[in-house]
């Protein structure tokens, strides 16, 4: 690594543990939750999903530490990236079973189950197939070389497995809305959904190719896991605005699709 790089990878590691602290925080905070216990696996679901980005996060600032400190071997950067897709796939399945849930009043665990447990096992199919020979720390971010091509139809199918089922469920989601009057939950359903969508829109269409583009975009994904925190902990004034308050029990009749959650 040249050493005009390392300033800036170092910020890059200080801003990514601060905002994964952060999630972390979140993650905990919802799993603090009193909630009943036919909905018990959903709020650990929604802690999964917050508190699975702030490990994902904390791995890729240790795998830059390691790369600053000179000790990041091959080795060590397969290790820490395949325990990174076990904690994404684990997120993703957290935040569709909760937001599924929700809207239907039912877990739908073996097909939601099958959804990513396919989208594992596939993508750790492409990820070898291409035969990763190095990694390079490229603008704050560890980046794979491959001796071989990608299988780009599989590659599409996979896009469509990591992103179609979150993204969906979202929409359905957010458009509980309109089944109720009540201000505080649209407040609730608004920030949450609007949050897991804005982290999706931040992910993929801001690109970090720069290490100031890389700290702003990390910055800016705090913006979501606020509207999360402030769903269930609104501030004051959300609280005079809409007659929401801060929420320890849930219903359990959910067959309506539409709760507090």
């Amino acid at each position: 690594m040249p050493s005009s790089q390392v300033p800036g990878d170092a910020a890059v590691v200080l801003v990514t543990l601060v905002v994964s602290a952060f999630y972390l925080f979140i993650g905990y905070r919802l799993a603090q939750r009193k909630v009943s216990e036919g909905s018990r696996l959903a709020g650990t679901q929604l802690a999964m999903w917050w508190g699975g980005l702030g490990a994902d996060l904390a791995i890729g600032a240790i795998e830059l530490a390691c790369a600053l400190g000179g000790v990041l071997t091959f080795s060590l950067a397969m290790t820490l990236y395949l325990v990174t897709i076990i904690v994404i796939v684990a997120s993703l399945w957290g935040v569709t079973g909760f937001l599924v849930y929700v809207y239907t009043g039912r877990y739908h665990l073996p097909e939601i189950g099958a959804i990513y447990i396919g989208f594992y096992v596939a993508y750790l199919y492409w990820f070898f197939a291409q035969s990763p020979t190095a990694v390079a720390i490229e603008s704050g971010s560890a980046v794979w070389r491959y001796s071989g091509s990608s299988n780009l139809p599989l590659e599409l199918v996979l896009v469509v497995l990591l992103l179609g089922p979150e993204i969906v469920a979202a929409i359905l989601y957010l458009s509980l809305r309109r089944r109720t009057r009540d201000s505080a939950q649209r407040y609730r359903i608004t920030l949450v959904g609007g949050g897991i969508l804005l982290w999706f829109g931040i992910d993929l269409f801001l690109p970090a190719t720069t290490i100031p583009w890389l700290i702003f975009r990390t910055l800016l994904l705090v913006l979501p896991a606020l509207m999360s925190l402030a769903a269930y902990y609104p501030p004051e004034w959300a609280r005079r605005k809409y007659g929401v308050t801060a929420i320890e029990t849930q219903p359990s009749d959910l067959a309506e699709g539409v709760t507090s959650s």
